[in-house]
């Protein structure tokens, strides 16, 4: 039986080909020089409970001390292969609740501990129905995860079906930037 730490984990997925963004790392893209991971983690490092953070890439990606990067294996298999990945290297000693982000969103972070509260008894809160911008009972989210028959090549949107998830309204700080021209919406892209 796994025994749960009062707090919260955040995996962030950071992986994936970037093709909309010409095929580079959406992690390491600046926007007013500052990596998207780097604001990202800055927003993570805000919130109260934090034990651990996960970065999922399949990319070599420096972070600053404390935070953990791992790979879905095999590589590109999916947003589901990067979460089970990011729980996996958790296990050792896991929150009881788990937020799942996208490096792609750098603002999303700020609307955790509106998940956290909306989760209630739930199994999964979530902004507007997106699932990379979630926060899970992380029991419910393992049992989930080992409920799959497989975690490659599946849908994030997928986890969800079956489960009891409230939702809560975003207010644009969940805005993904899928292109280089949508960055540039919020400053300047190098």
């Amino acid at each position: 039986m796994t025994n749960f730490t009062p707090g919260l984990d955040v995996i962030i997925l950071a992986g994936g080909r970037g093709s909309r963004m010409g095929g580079r790392d959406k992690a390491t893209v600046r926007v007013n020089g500052e990596r998207l991971i780097d604001l990202l983690l800055d927003e993570v490092s805000l919130l109260d409970g934090l034990m651990q953070v996960i970065v999922v890439t399949t990319r070599g990606l420096d972070v600053r001390p404390g935070v953990k990067v791992v790979a879905e294996d095999p590589a590109f298999a999916g947003p589901v292969a990067a979460i089970a990945a990011g729980l996996a290297a958790a296990a050792g000693q896991p929150s009881t609740t788990t937020a799942i982000l996208a490096v792609d969103a750098p603002a999303s972070a700020a609307l955790v501990p509106d998940l956290i509260d909306a989760l209630d008894d739930g199994d999964a809160a979530c902004v507007d129905g997106q699932p990379l911008c979630a926060v899970w009972s992380t029991p419910a989210l393992q049992q989930r995860i080992s409920d799959l028959d497989s975690v490659q090549d599946r849908s994030a949107r997928s986890l969800l079906e079956g489960q009891t998830v409230y939702t809560i309204d975003g207010n644009g700080d969940e805005t993904d930037y899928d292109t280089l021209e949508e960055l540039r919406e919020i400053g300047t892209v190098d």
